[in-house]
């Protein structure tokens, strides 16, 4: 079974960045996660797993988004029954551009389109834009074709998270299309939205 290890590396990294609220936790040794895992229901390991894999991919994906990052953290420990208060966590300020978002809504583009019409896609990309006035800068065509060129440009906080929030919106309107797009939104290193976690696994 390989989950018990990754998992395992999981929990550490969790541990260390929130400290003292997780050290008297008793699921410390391989054997004990074993056990633990064993007595799970068949759909809660699979979840689990599912949530791990997650957990990697959005650790190695730029841009990272802490927002998802936690509540990953958190659904894996509540799925191990720890339940602990989240210590803040505080990340340095990272300089992102609008190109280091662009494969997250382009894989998302691609999966949906696979499913559906280009022409829906494009419109659902319209649909789910939030109102404000920098998103309307943006042409959509580049969220779902490589050949039309983009200018880069550096982002603020505001500018993230108003992209964040179009990419989770836009995973939310097409799952009522297309049930399998959380799990294959994760698979391609895309963040979903946190209440589509379960429907993922």
């Amino acid at each position: 079974m390989l989950l018990p290890p990754l998992l395992l590396n999981v929990l550490r990294e969790i541990y260390q960045r929130q400290a003292s609220p997780l050290f008297d936790n008793p699921l410390r040794t391989e054997n004990q996660l074993l056990l633990l895992i064993e007595a799970l229901p068949e759909a809660t390991r699979a979840t689990l797993e599912t949530l791990v894999v997650a957990y990697c991919r959005a650790k190695a994906s730029l841009p990272l988004n802490f927002a998802y990052f936690l509540a990953l953290e958190g659904e894996i420990l509540k799925l191990l029954g720890v339940t602990f208060a989240v210590r803040p966590l505080f990340t340095p300020p990272v300089v992102q551009t609008l190109q280091n978002y662009l494969p997250w809504f382009r894989k998302a583009s691609q999966i949906v389109q696979n499913h559906l019409d280009c022409a829906l896609v494009r419109n659902y990309w319209l649909i789910t834009r939030p109102t404000h006035p920098w998103l309307r800068t943006i042409q959509v065509e580049i969220f779902y074709s490589e050949q039309m060129p983009s200018r880069d440009r550096y982002l603020n906080e505001e500018q993230q998270d108003l992209l964040q929030t179009w990419l989770e919106q836009f995973i939310l309107y097409c799952y009522r299309l297309v049930p399998a797009l959380p799990a294959e939104a994760i698979a391609a290193g895309i963040p979903v939205p946190a209440q589509l976690l379960q429907a993922a696994a």
